[in-house]
């Protein structure tokens, strides 16, 4: 389970909590999580050594009562990566490597969620288990825990704070604390914060969903470099906060299309082994613009 998956967690929390005001709008403002089934399909390009992403994922709760539900999910992705030599360090060709191709990419996983109440506080709880394949084979397992106590929740306002665990994670902070803060002005207008990501929502009309604000993007690989100096097998991970304008519609019943547009500011971008924390490559990234398009189908 990756660092991309956190998000997707608080804006589902977000979704289970949302104000009576929303429930007459056509476009949902904050995810499509949190329904029985999922479906979603996005491209995006940029012009950068890591381009041309297709994603296909889908979700299906297969149990669900007051308090606990299950959900089993794939997630499968391709990517084309095209690194020149004088983007590694003196040694490296990442053609001999086999860096420099088409990597296909996905994840089989089964995630979790309990309502309740602790400390006399409104508590929520997610966990997220997965396995990777990639480079045709398995790679690992991965998994993400969070709690979350809801301080406030009433019908404009959600704010709630709470632990998140990452698990077998190539990451070097393994646990920190995350937050959710939602405000809805109006029912035109609304703020979102989520684990240091942000969205202005505005509702032009009752089938329209304009964001202006930015998104964390993690997209990654495995491959095998048969270099001396490397693992037999390593992961390359690109980090990336998004800033930019997403524009999302109501095309039919169940069916939502989505565009979104922005710049990409590179975070990290580096070659790890696919369970260690060590980097042995820091690989450079451009700033540059993107578009991505999606269509969703939630039920």
């Amino acid at each position: 389970m990756r660092l991309h998956l956190i998000p997707v967690l608080l804006l589902a929390l977000m979704s289970s909590i949302h104000s009576p005001a929303q429930d007459s709008r056509d476009v949902p403002t904050d995810t499509y999580g949190m329904v029985k089934t999922n479906i979603r399909v996005a491209y995006d390009y940029t012009n950068a050594p890591i381009s041309n992403h297709f994603n296909a994922r889908v979700s299906y709760e297969f149990f669900k009562n007051r308090k606990f539900t299950l959900t089993a999910n794939a997630n499968y992705n391709s990517l084309q990566a095209d690194f020149s030599t004088h983007n590694l360090d003196v040694g490296y060709d990442p053609q001999q490597m086999g860096m420099n191709k088409t990597h296909l990419y996905g994840q089989f996983g089964v995630s979790a969620s309990f309502r309740s109440r602790l400390f006399g506080v409104p508590f929520m709880a997610f966990g997220s288990v997965s396995t990777d394949w990639g480079d045709k084979r398995f790679q690992r397992v991965a998994g993400i825990g969070m709690g979350m106590f809801m301080l406030r929740a009433n019908r404009n306002t959600q704010f709630g704070i709470g632990p998140l665990v990452l698990i077998n994670s190539t990451t070097k902070v393994p646990a920190f604390i995350v937050f959710i803060y939602r405000h809805r002005f109006n029912d035109y207008l609304a703020l979102n914060l989520y684990g240091g990501m942000f969205g202005l929502d505005y509702t032009p009309a009752k089938s329209d969903l304009i964001t202006i604000g930015g998104d964390i993007d993690v997209r990654s690989f495995y491959f095998q470099p048969h270099h001396a100096d490397l693992p037999g097998r390593c992961r390359y991970t690109n980090t990336n906060f998004r800033p930019g304008v997403k524009y999302k519609r109501r095309l039919a019943d169940n069916f939502y299309g989505e565009i979104q547009g922005g710049v990409i500011l590179k975070m990290s971008s580096r070659v790890t082994g696919v369970l260690g924390t060590k980097r042995y490559l820091e690989i450079p990234m451009p700033t540059r613009p993107f578009i991505q398009i999606a269509v969703n189908y939630a039920l």
